[in-house]
């Protein structure tokens, strides 16, 4: 095999580490740390040996990472494509619009396209107009700690996330589990309406709960400014008021917040450790996560793997990805939702069985199975 270059932002860039890209990264880091080259800087041109670079997070909104050819093979990962399929929901200005056309440009400096799911292809070769054999879809997997049935977890009556951000030990294993951030797509709106209808706890993990949690003891709860800021680039920053938010990318965000604040059916510890994710993923009575759209949907197969059962959203991708290994649920109706809480809440035995029909179809998805699929594309003659 040819020498493998991914270009990886996180050697340089902190907040990178804890975005998607991190966790793709830490993927590719755990199953091919002995055949690739992982770094910041992007391989010499001058270099006479066939060399193929990863670009493993092609963001069409941001600036290109180059516009020419560099390596003999060239792929580029595109994860999702939903703020350029929902353009009001996510409107990208001026600079925006110029990085979609010069993005447009340089992916044809790619000989090959991979992404996380079918619905994924689908919407490039819409969007993006990029031709369907020239794209490749990969199912991501999990971390090897999820995997692990030797890993430790964290006891959550004596956790520091307990003793810090919440009563999580009260709950005795009664409460929903939402891992992921705020944007639209999420649906957050929908999702607390259907908690507060249900009338039960949910615990909401993700690093964008991290950094703008009031005070004390209580149960942390962003701020409508703070919180808005964190959403947003820096010419949106400037132009919001100090008490409002009435961009589109925070119509949703803004209801949100009125709707958690100082409700104790919601739980904001943040950003927390695998170790401590796991353990409030197997005492979960059920992960939710009933979005408007998504690419893949990490935090399904995360539960899944600890015989967690899963809400999900009854659109495409997780008809994909779920198969029949989950209870969905209409998106645009909260009560739907509550009542498939409440199914689960009150039918243990069915939570069970779900649960382990979840964990079995991680096995799909396994990291031998994601290891074995890209070096074979990797290793195709194109």
């Amino acid at each position: 095999m040819t020498p493998v270059y991914v270009f990886d932002p996180t050697a340089s860039d902190l907040l990178s580490r804890v975005r998607g890209i991190g966790r793709y990264l830490q993927l590719l880091k755990e199953n091919f740390s002995n055949e690739f080259i992982f770094s910041d800087k992007l391989p010499s041109t001058h270099n006479s040996q066939p060399i193929t670079f990863i670009n493993p997070f092609f963001d069409p909104l941001k600036t290109p990472l180059l516009m020419k050819r560099i390596a003999q093979k060239q792929i580029a990962v595109i994860h999702d494509l939903i703020p350029l399929k929902y353009p009001f929901h996510f409107p990208v200005g001026i600079r925006g619009k110029l990085n979609i056309f010069l993005n447009k440009l340089a992916l044809k400096n790619y000989d090959l396209i991979i992404t996380d799911s079918q619905t994924s292809k689908k919407d490039i070769v819409n969007i993006l107009k990029v031709k369907s054999e020239k794209l490749k879809v990969i199912y991501p997997t999990l971390t090897g700690i999820f995997f692990d049935s030797r890993s430790s977890t964290i006891d959550l009556r004596t956790s520091n996330i307990e003793n810090r951000k919440s009563k999580i030990k009260d709950l005795r294993s009664n409460y929903l589990i939402y891992v992921g951030d705020a944007t639209w797509n999420k649906n957050l709106v929908n999702l607390t309406k259907a908690i507060k209808f249900a009338n039960v706890t949910c615990i909401f993990v993700g690093k964008i709960f991290t950094n703008y949690l009031t005070g004390g003891a209580n149960l942390g709860i962003p701020s409508a400014r703070s919180f808005g800021r964190a959403l947003m680039g820096k010419n949106e920053r400037q132009n919001l008021s100090n008490n409002q938010l009435d961009h589109p990318w925070q119509k949703d965000l803004k209801e949100f917040l009125e709707i958690t604040q100082n409700d104790k059916h919601f739980i904001f510890p943040g950003f927390v450790k695998d170790e401590e994710l796991i353990s409030l993923y197997k005492n979960a009575v059920a992960n939710i996560l009933v979005s408007r759209d998504e690419g893949f949907g990490f935090s399904y197969f995360e539960a899944a793997s600890q015989g967690t059962p899963s809400i999900l959203s009854d659109i495409s991708i997780f008809h994909e990805t779920a198969a029949d290994a989950a209870l969905f649920a209409d998106p645009n109706n909260p009560q739907d939702i509550a009542d498939k809480i409440n199914e689960l809440f009150t039918n243990k035995e069915f939570a069970q069985k779900l649960g382990n029909k979840a964990k079995h179809r991680t096995l799909s998805f396994s990291p031998k199975k994601f290891k074995e699929d890209l070096l074979k594309i990797i290793n195709d003659n194109w």
